[in-house]
């Protein structure tokens, strides 16, 4: 009886706080997927001449944060066997020519914080990359610096801060959320 009162007292006291901000209590539901970030969406890649649509893929982990213990992935951070995010095929669809493509996106502010831009290596028939997931987040270690513009209200658009070697990469934003990837061509300098 004495821990329903506490939980009894416990709502009451959310109810007038989220009603003194003016926020429903149904905004903030167990059951409301809405809290989650949201991934990449209504991605296009500028050729030049036109934007472009960018097809998204889905990836897969390999390693212990794929759903191992967490001791193993204590003894993972410890410089034991690494996580890595694989996409597959040896490379890319889209190929670009530009050292310095710019990509827009739809979302909000937080996707945009989120966004990264990952290089993977190639090994036969897989693209991978390491990864390190934790409390903020996911973070992929290799990649480039990326500029992060919003262009109007739910449009960002991002480019790499440098030049890119030939290589396949992606935008990112999660190891669970879509991807864009691309394959940097070799122009010949």
């Amino acid at each position: 009886m004495r821990n329903s009162m506490r939980h009894y007292g416990a709502a009451i006291v959310l109810a007038v706080l989220f009603a003194a901000v003016g926020t429903p209590l149904s905004a903030f539901s167990d059951s409301d997927e809405s809290d989650e970030p949201a991934g990449l969406s209504g991605v296009t890649y500028y050729d030049d001449s036109a934007w472009l649509a960018v097809p998204l893929a889905a990836g897969s982990l390999e390693g212990p944060a794929g759903g191992a213990s967490p001791t193993a992935r204590v003894k993972a951070e410890m410089g034991g066997p690494k996580t890595y995010f694989i996409l597959g095929g040896a490379a890319s669809e889209l190929k670009i020519g530009v050292a310095r493509p710019r990509f827009r996106f739809s979302g909000d502010q937080a996707t945009a914080a989120r966004v990264q831009l990952a290089q993977f290596e190639v090994k036969g028939e897989v693209r991978r990359t390491p990864i390190e997931i934790g409390k903020g987040g996911t973070m992929f270690n290799r990649g480039a610096e990326l500029e992060v513009t919003r262009v109007k209200d739910g449009v960002y658009e991002a480019r790499p801060k440098k030049s890119l070697q030939p290589g396949e990469y992606a935008l990112v934003t999660s190891e669970a959320d879509p991807v864009a990837d691309f394959t940097i061509l070799e122009r010949g300098y």
